[in-house]
């Protein structure tokens, strides 16, 4: 059920009824039904992809220049992008934001499961150097946690037995060399990495 709509209470824990408005009517939801249809073997695959096409395209925006286009064409670079290689398919860059003039963060995902696909659910490696040669040569190369706000050779975290007696943390995150920009992804992996390029 995408939205219900009550003008009295239905009995239902809530209390009270579910009116909810928007300039006096009541709040209209519209969806899309999307339908594959593939073998089970291939189902996770076709999911995986289409979700990322579906839902994670880049958002085109229009704005009004003051003058003629081949004007504004000459004047300002119209694409750029700052990968100069393609990423493995079952990898997703989540963030790419300039913190500085030379720093980036960086932010990428393996977006498979394990043991949902014959191909794509398998650790995978690539090299952030030659994907985002556009950049500059990345001199140093650090880490981080998932919010990005601390070295992850800082994090410290609490650790426990079990009623197993068995430890609570069970990974241990790769360590990269400062300049070693190769990195490593298991299936539903996210990685953040503070970049600064020369």
């Amino acid at each position: 059920m995408i939205h219900r709509r009550h003008l009295q209470d239905d009995g239902l824990g809530v209390g009270e009824p579910l009116n909810e408005t928007a300039y006096g009517e009541g709040l209209v939801v519209r969806g899309k039904h999307i339908l594959f249809i593939q073998p089970p073997a291939a189902s996770a695959l076709y999911h995986r992809v289409a979700s990322q096409s579906l839902y994670m395209h880049p958002l085109a925006t229009f704005a009004t220049i003051p003058q003629t286009y081949d004007t504004y064409a000459a004047a300002y670079r119209q694409t750029w992008s700052a990968l100069t290689d393609t990423l493995p398919l079952n990898v997703h860059l989540l963030t790419f934001e300039q913190l500085a003039p030379q720093i980036y963060r960086i932010r990428v995902e393996h977006y498979f499961e394990l043991n949902e696909d014959e191909t794509y659910s398998h650790p995978v490696t690539f090299d952030l150097q030659s994907l985002f040669k556009s950049i500059g040569q990345i001199s140093e190369f650090t880490e981080l946690t998932l919010a990005a706000n601390l070295p992850l050779t800082d994090l410290k975290r609490l650790t426990w037995l079990s009623s197993e007696q068995e430890s609570s943390h069970m990974f241990v995150p790769e360590q990269n060399a400062a300049t070693n920009t190769t990195i490593r992804l298991i299936p539903m992996q996210i990685r953040t990495f503070k970049v600064i390029v020369q």
